[in-house]
């Protein structure tokens, strides 16, 4: 059950974003050259998935995270939803060869970069330790998925300490939308 393992506000300052949030308005890019994409203008009036992932290319995501994503299209549409945003703290190009390995083109998928960990920063979701600069070299986004209505956080899962990668694959989040 990935209710277990939703973020909920905590008293004083909170770890991160949390159910009922406004999402962040955020320019990221799109493909390459980048084309700007704002936030809130892409999540008005739509049921949306947003996933954050440590990098592209990589093993979990690329095996499993974004291929649930594409193989559940049609269940995230019976559940209403417009569109997964995959977002990674990566430049354009990097992400639209990485959409171009995971056969994301006709998908309800998006691959968008977040380059300076702009929306990172803003979820508080930002993902540094030794470890990942050693493999990723900086800091990066932890990896989450949230649904997204018209702007505001439905739902919100966030993989590390005790929340299993799996909590936010998509059968996960599908139970909440």
């Amino acid at each position: 059950m990935l209710a277990k393992h939703l973020r909920q506000p905590l008293l004083g300052r909170r770890a991160f974003a949390a159910i009922g949030d406004r999402f962040p308005t955020v320019d990221l890019h799109l493909g390459f050259p980048p084309a700007k994409v704002n936030t809130t203008e892409r999540l008005a009036g739509k049921k949306t998935i947003v996933i954050g992932i440590p990098g592209a290319f990589t093993p979990v995501c690329s095996n499993q995270h974004v291929p649930g994503f594409l193989a559940q299209q049609s269940a995230l549409k019976a559940k209403g939803v417009d569109e997964v945003l995959v977002c990674s703290v990566n430049d354009g190009a990097v992400m639209e060869a990485w959409g171009k390995d995971q056969k994301i083109d006709g998908s309800m998928v998006t691959f968008l970069a977040d380059t300076e960990g702009t929306m990172a920063k803003a979820l508080d979701l930002v993902l540094d330790n030794p470890t990942i600069r050693e493999k990723l070299g900086g800091p990066r986004m932890k990896r989450f998925a949230m649904l997204v209505q018209d702007n505001v956080i439905q739902a919100l899962a966030v993989a590390g300490d005790e929340v299993p990668d799996t909590a936010t694959f998509a059968e996960a989040i599908l139970e909440k939308c």
